[in-house]
């Protein structure tokens, strides 16, 4: 019960840091150039040692990273091209989409954007630099504030990074009583953390920004596309599956769900094609209203199977 809470409670939570994160990202921004000295990443020199993992390993070819947690220990994916994963010593129940006492998650946005709400809604925070496989990124610890509903003095610890475009945002939550054990796992976990070399770009444009599916997929006959999307004319973007010699096997229009003009929506629809090709490329763009130009467009290489 208390696991299908805490989603109720990281969405108030969330909705709440809205205003907060607007006041919050100049200074974040500015704060973070301060501390890792304006880079983002710092390769080779001054790396840790690498850490030999003596328990399981989790890979997520998809978003770039390998990451060591415990024996015994379960693991959840969350949505699609596991951008959400959760590590718990018990079972994670799909239903309520818990994210597990250890969770990575990637994001579109830049750190700041992360940073925020961890910022804004906990009290007594720490914040430290921190290098993880070769990569500079801030160190959050707080409390969550005494009269939350939900978790209150419950400690929340983030690390937030850049690479391959991405955020990575690694969190842990814990009760009051548990977080001296759970720190230390919490601390492992991170410093595991490596980083898989020739990770693809995301497919995310200027406006479009795909969940499914990711660079190199195989795709049957049949297939989703979704993700969200913003600023296309009557809130509609196109989607085009050519082969590897430049066939069109589909081209069709998608309408996603913005709550106002220029504003972000989602969209997650079925697609079919036939053809004898091994592979091919699908583009979602949108374009234009007042010359049919393309305004911006994500191609991904796809194989057929």
């Amino acid at each position: 019960m208390k696991k299908r809470i805490l989603l109720i409670a990281l969405i108030l939570i969330l909705s709440g840091a809205v205003g907060a994160f607007f006041y919050f990202r100049p200074q974040i921004t500015d704060w973070i150039a301060s501390i890792t000295g304006g880079t983002e990443e710092e390769e080779g020199e001054g790396n840790p040692e690498e850490v030999t993992c003596e328990d399981q390993t989790y890979t997520n070819t998809r978003q770039g990273y390998e990451v060591c947690y415990r024996k015994g220990w379960y693991t959840q994916e969350f949505g699609y091209s596991q951008l959400w994963v959760g590590f718990d010593a018990f079972p994670i129940p799909e239903a309520s989409e818990y994210p597990g006492v250890l969770n990575i998650g990637v994001s579109r946005k830049g750190s700041s954007d992360v940073l925020a709400p961890h910022l804004a809604n906990l009290k007594d925070t720490e914040t430290t630099a921190i290098t993880v496989s070769g990569v500079s990124g801030i160190r959050v610890n707080g409390t969550i504030p005494a009269d939350d509903n939900f978790f209150p003095n419950y400690h929340e610890v983030a690390v937030v990074l850049e690479k391959f475009g991405r955020t990575y945002d690694i969190v842990m939550l814990s009760s009051p009583d548990q977080y001296a054990e759970n720190l230390p796992i919490y601390d492992a976990f991170v410093a595991s953390l490596k980083f898989l070399e020739g990770t693809p770009a995301a497919p995310w444009g200027k406006d479009i920004y795909l969940d499914t599916p990711w660079p190199d997929d195989e795709v049957s006959d049949s297939f989703r596309i979704a993700g969200s999307a913003q600023g296309a004319f009557e809130s509609t973007i196109v989607a085009r599956l050519k082969t590897e010699n430049g066939t069109v096997l589909f081209e069709e229009p998608i309408t996603y769900n913005a709550p106002d003009v220029g504003e972000l929506g989602y969209f997650d629809i079925a697609v079919t094609f036939e053809t004898t090709a091994d592979s091919g490329t699908l583009e979602v763009f949108h374009t234009s209203a007042r010359d049919g130009s393309i305004v911006d467009l994500v191609s991904v290489p796809l194989v057929f199977k």
